[in-house]
């Protein structure tokens, strides 16, 4: 068996502020530190063989707090890879999230993010952020499923059978993850900060849990 641990991030500023973040970062706030210690202490008894964090400040420092919490951290590999960063939001980047999809929302239907996912999935709600940044730069659906896919096969083409991995990786990206790997038609909930989801990737990848 092959299987990935995946982790939000702690909670940051900009999470805090209620502001879009995807590729800007912030640090973490105390209450983001605590929940990565917290994490880390839930896993603490888990051997990962390699741990990665996208290359997010944020990702990295949630890794280094679960790690030290690790009893094999020490001896654990660890990368920092692109594949993993956060979804990214183009112009919409540090934006109000509520005001964000007020503006998105409104032209398709509902200015409610959960009830766009709910009505057109995953994937088709990247497509209206996308067609709505007026630069057109956010990343729209299928190349979101196409970088997530191809990172999660780099991990999966790491590990032996009988090893795991650890990624700490962003809500936005860990959302549409699950969507990936889950049955169709599968409502996601966005992660909470520092909560694990498992993917199995013995074979063709499969959640085993998330948000947990």
């Amino acid at each position: 068996m092959k299987t990935i641990y995946f982790v939000r991030h702690g909670q940051t500023l900009l999470n805090r502020f209620n502001r879009m973040q995807g590729w800007i970062d912030s640090p973490l706030t105390k209450k983001g530190e605590e929940q990565a210690l917290a994490t880390g202490k839930k896993l603490a008894e888990v051997h990962f063989d390699i741990a990665i964090s996208s290359d997010m400040n944020r990702a990295i420092k949630t890794l280094d707090i679960i790690l030290g919490q690790n009893k094999f951290g020490k001896e654990t590999k660890i990368e920092v890879q692109t594949g993993f960063r956060e979804v990214y939001f183009g112009s919409w980047e540090g934006v109000d999230s509520t005001l964000t999809w007020n503006m998105i929302g409104g032209a398709n239907g509902s200015r409610d993010q959960n009830e766009l996912i709910k009505k057109y999935g995953l994937l088709k709600v990247r497509d209206f952020m996308r067609d709505a940044d007026p630069f057109h730069e956010a990343e729209g659906g299928q190349q979101l499923a196409d970088r997530i896919d191809n990172a999660v096969n780099k991990v999966k083409s790491k590990l032996e059978d009988g090893q795991t991995a650890l990624i700490v990786s962003h809500g936005t990206m860990l959302r549409n993850l699950a969507g990936i790997y889950s049955p169709a038609n599968t409502y996601i909930e966005q992660p909470n900060n520092g909560s694990v989801t498992i993917l199995d990737v013995t074979n063709q990848p499969v959640i085993k849990e998330y948000n947990k």
